[in-house]
């Protein structure tokens, strides 16, 4: 996982819970990288969850409700450092659609070595998207804070339902739907 995302955990911990947290999470978990990371490089998902699971454990959080919240935190940052990716996009269904065959051609040029996870669209109409997320590290809750984000980039209300669909190989539907206003 590359380390701009590691950088963006420690932001947003910072920034909900305090320096404090940050500073006792990096003393206190055996990371092999000591918690200092470099954008462009990359590190194991395992600190990733080591230091999501132990914010979660500290401060009595769901574990999907910080990912979603970190999705949430993570969102208007990438925006506004890739905001060329979006001018093409004129409602957020569109743009979470495109995320497979435009987004991530996109970071694969900025990234190449990136490992990200597969979106299959599966039935998409005005108001409605059904995408099938399929990844090893099932960070499902962590996309639907960026679709959540999503929604509100493009100042639309809308419901998000997700249903795990295999265990096998780590496939979640999402159904987004847009209520017009």
């Amino acid at each position: 996982m590359k380390g701009f995302i590691f950088s963006y955990l420690t932001d947003y911990v910072e920034e909900s819970f305090g320096l404090a947290l940050v500073d006792e999470l990096l003393t206190e978990i055996d990371l092999p990288s000591k918690g200092i990371y470099v954008a462009y490089e990359s590190y194991a998902f395992s600190e990733l969850v080591a230091l999501v699971s132990a914010v979660s454990e500290k401060k009595q959080i769901p574990l999907e409700d910080l990912l979603e919240g970190f999705g949430r935190f993570v969102f208007p940052h990438l925006i506004t450092r890739h905001d060329y990716i979006i001018t093409d996009y004129s409602n957020p269904l569109d743009l979470i659609a495109g995320i497979e065959n435009h987004i991530h051609i996109e970071v694969r040029k900025l990234y190449e070595d990136a490992e990200l996870p597969n979106f299959t669209n599966v039935l998409q109409t005005k108001n409605k998207l059904v995408i099938n997320y399929t990844s090893q590290r099932e960070l499902a809750h962590f996309a639907i804070g960026l679709i959540k984000e999503t929604l509100g980039h493009f100042n639309k209300q809308g419901s998000i339902s997700m249903e795990k669909l295999t265990n096998q190989d780590h496939t979640t539907q999402f159904t987004i739907e847009i209520h017009e206003q």
